[in-house]
């Protein structure tokens, strides 16, 4: 009997040998034969990476610097990394990916908690484990309408993709730019926008509570939206804010006193 558990021991520790060892290293071979193989397809150059293309909106102001309209495609205007607001890269490290300032543009951590929690344990609410860099670079070279195992390799292909954006851009150049490509809904693309229309204000001025309703659009901007969902947008704010409570970005009297209040909009349409 004794003998026998010795046995499953030994092979519990086998598998989980070839789990966290073993299997990494085999996959990051293949990943470098594959890669060189342009089993991936064309990856974007470097010059692609210094120079990505977004849609921006043309801004019409008068003599004296009052703006007077937008001629656009899509409602987008970038800004930088200074011109964020502390709550709203707050909220967004805490709520997308809080090891960002630690990783090279992969989580690993994150990696492997999908893989016990969601694929091992069937755990839907565990999170994903995309970084922040990771977003990036799907919204930059968007994927294709394609399923099945071609999805895999172009999630290997955006790794590959946020591992150079790290190595060609800031922490800070790299969380400006993620602002200035999402979609937040009602016609707003990028930060800029998105606290305009829904604050009437820049992104420096946005208060803790605004970014955390701001960042929760991110997940589903329709149905966290708080013009057309101000339940479940008042839902998701309490959520980021909770985020950030848990990585003591906020104490708890601040937690509570924030989370009680209700979502004021200044909305321009």
């Amino acid at each position: 009997m004794a003998e026998k558990k010795k046995q499953t021991k030994f092979t519990t520790f086998i598998r989980i040998f070839w789990i966290l060892v073993v299997t990494p290293l085999v996959a990051l071979v293949a990943l470098v034969a594959a890669t060189a193989s342009g089993m991936f397809g064309e990856l974007p150059t470097f010059e692609d990476l210094e120079n990505p293309n977004s849609a921006l909106a043309s801004e019409v102001f008068s003599s004296d610097g009052v703006l007077l309209g937008k001629y656009y495609y899509q409602n987008r205007t970038n800004v930088h990394y200074k011109d964020l607001s502390p709550n709203l890269v707050n909220a967004l490290k805490a709520t997308e990916d809080i090891r960002f300032e630690e990783h090279s543009g992969i989580d690993i951590r994150g990696l492997l908690r999908v893989l016990f929690k969601t694929v091992i344990l069937r755990q839907s609410g565990s999170g994903g484990g995309s970084t922040i860099t990771q977003q990036l670079a799907k919204n930059l070279f968007p994927r294709e309408q394609i399923s099945g195992v071609k999805i895999v390799f172009q999630k290997i292909k955006e790794w590959i993709i946020a591992v150079r954006l790290e190595r060609n851009y800031t922490k800070e150049e790299i969380l400006a730019m993620y602002l200035n490509t999402v979609e937040f809904g009602s016609n707003s693309f990028g930060i800029k926008s998105a606290s305009q229309t829904f604050f009437n204000k820049s992104p420096d001025k946005l208060t803790i509570q605004e970014s955390a309703v701001l960042v929760g659009l991110l997940k589903a901007p329709t149905y966290y939206s708080p013009v057309l969902n101000p339940e479940n947008s008042l839902r998701r704010r309490n959520t980021v804010l909770y985020q950030m409570r848990r990585y003591d970005m906020l104490n708890e009297v601040a937690f509570d006193s924030l989370k009680a209040l209700p979502i004021k909009l200044k909305y321009q349409a």
